[in-house]
Order: C-alpha cells, then structure tokens, then sequence
C-alpha cells in the first residue's frame, strides 16, 4: 500500500512539472560576501567550494559526480593543509579551475568567472 501512495505522489509531482525536471535556483553570489572572507581559513575554503559547486551545478543542470569528487578533494586536502602542505591544495584546486573554464560559455560567464575569483583566492591565500 506504501508503494501506490509514492507512486501517486510521484505522479502529482509530475504533472505539477509537465513532465520536465526542476530548474535549480540561481546561485546568490554577492561579491562582500566573497570577498569579505579569510582563505586561509578551512571554514572559508569550504564556504568557496561549496559557492563553486554550487554556480557549475546551476550551469551543467545537475550535480556532476565528477566535480563533486573533485570538490571533495580540495574539502580533504584544505582540512589536511598543516598535514601536507600547501602543494597539495593548489594541486587539487588546479582541475577544479579547469573544469570552470571547460564549462565556461558567453551565456555564464559572469558567473563563472566568480566561480574562477573564488577559486584563485583558495589557491593564492597563505596558510597560517
């Protein structure tokens, strides 16, 4: 009986839709609130990545595992920075900034090109 309610629910939500998947919402990118963070900082590291996946995931439609993969290893390699080093951020930010420029298009390159200031300024900031 559990199964035939999810499945009318399923249906309601479908033709609420028209049959076509979801948009995402845009992504609020408000320059303060970028700008106005310390990247040396993890939480702030988590905060850019987490912007990034965000604005990419916006463009290509839905999350890419691939990228999600590659965020999650800057995620690991900024909690172990004082482990292993600087090197080891900038090697794992380093695809996520292709990615960004692969994906990059007239029609979002505002947005991108935020996605790009957030990801130099994880990459270019010191750590303490």
């Amino acid at each position: 009986m559990g199964s035939v309610v999810a499945l009318d629910e399923f249906r309601q939500t479908l033709e609420k839709t028209d049959g076509r998947p979801l948009r995402r919402e845009r992504p609020v990118i408000r320059g303060g609130e970028i700008w106005g963070r310390d990247y040396k900082d993890v939480e702030a590291i988590v905060f850019g990545l987490l912007k990034i996946r965000d604005i990419v995931a916006y463009y290509v439609g839905e999350h890419d595992y691939a990228f999600d993969h590659l965020c999650l290893n800057g995620l690991e390699a900024a909690y172990n920075i004082h482990e292993v080093g600087p090197i080891k951020l900038k090697a794992a930010i380093k695809p996520i900034k292709e990615w960004i420029l692969d994906e990059m298009t007239e029609d979002n390159k505002r947005d991108m090109s935020w996605a790009l200031v957030v990801v130099d300024l994880i990459e270019k900031s010191p750590i303490k």
